[in-house]
């Protein structure tokens, strides 16, 4: 998305506005540009509105949000529009996230709550993973993380088997859902506890979250699925290990070599690939 121009965009958001009856009312900005996504800021007579162009490895997001919003209202902000073959998403202001709305880096106020509200929306979706397939949402069952590890394997050597012997294991437990694959303050509304930025988002084990992992709170969330059955310290360490496998998997779509914009990213992978390692032993 580095060199896509913003007016093709704009222009698109513009039309669906008008039909809307809402009309552009001072200057377009572009709010941030990556690999994967344009960020566009509208203001509007009916306040301000978001443009959001995905690159096609991404594009998923704009189908997955519509269908959040579908089978379970108010997991994200219902989109004023959208264009599916583009990638294209025109979405409402939802306010300050949960970051932004905790600063000094502590742990918002609400926390907990999101957690436990996302574990629900899971479990909610846990009957729709059909469904979810359609929107072209990645699937990624335990049984294919090793897909994933193939593509890094020159750096983490080895680990092959071990990779397929655990993940076959946590298969076993059954559980297959929706992940956002990059949950945090900043991809929550504060004022909805709506969930955003879905372009990572997989099909998998629910527990193949790096961030769940590392977050103080994580029992919150873990409670909410005691609730319905049996979470066993076996499949927690199984989940853990595993897990960086699957935040590595939107990496895959990013060019980071030497001199493109990918490049600042490559710490992030690498240091992935360093827990993935330590998980396994090696």
């Amino acid at each position: 998305m580095l060199h896509q121009p913003i007016l093709e965009l704009v222009d698109w958001a513009t039309a669906e506005l008008a039909q809307r009856g809402i009309r552009v009312i001072g200057q377009v900005e572009e709010a941030r540009r990556r690999d994967w996504s344009l960020l566009v800021r509208i203001p509007t007579s009916a306040g301000q509105v978001w443009a959001k162009s995905t690159a096609a490895a991404f594009a998923h997001e704009v189908r997955l949000v519509e269908t959040l919003d579908r089978l379970c209202p108010g997991s994200v902000l219902t989109p004023l529009a959208v264009h599916r073959g583009n990638g294209w998403l025109l979405s409402p202001d939802g306010g300050p996230s949960l970051e932004e709305a905790s600063p000094g880096g502590v742990v918002p106020s609400g926390w907990s709550g999101v957690l436990r509200w996302y574990a629900t929306l899971q479990q909610r979706l846990t009957d729709h993973v059909g469904e979810l397939r359609t929107t072209g949402t990645p699937y990624l069952p335990p049984s294919q993380l090793i897909s994933v590890y193939r593509h890094f394997e020159e750096r983490v050597p080895g680990l092959g088997p071990a990779i397929e012997a655990a993940a076959a294991e946590l298969e076993q437990y059954g559980r297959l859902t929706l992940e956002h694959n990059d949950l945090r303050p900043a991809h929550v509304f504060a004022s909805s506890t709506a969930f955003f930025d879905w372009g990572d988002a997989v099909l998998t084990h629910p527990f193949l979250s790096v961030r769940l992992f590392a977050d103080p709170l994580r029992e919150d969330y873990f409670d909410i699925w005691r609730r319905i059955g049996v979470v066993t310290s076996t499949e927690l360490v199984l989940a853990q290990r595993l897990s960086p496998l699957v935040a590595l998997r939107p990496w895959l779509a990013i060019d980071m070599a030497p001199g493109s914009y990918g490049e600042r990213f490559t710490t992030v992978v690498d240091g992935l690939l360093d827990q993935l390692r330590a998980g396994f032993g090696s």
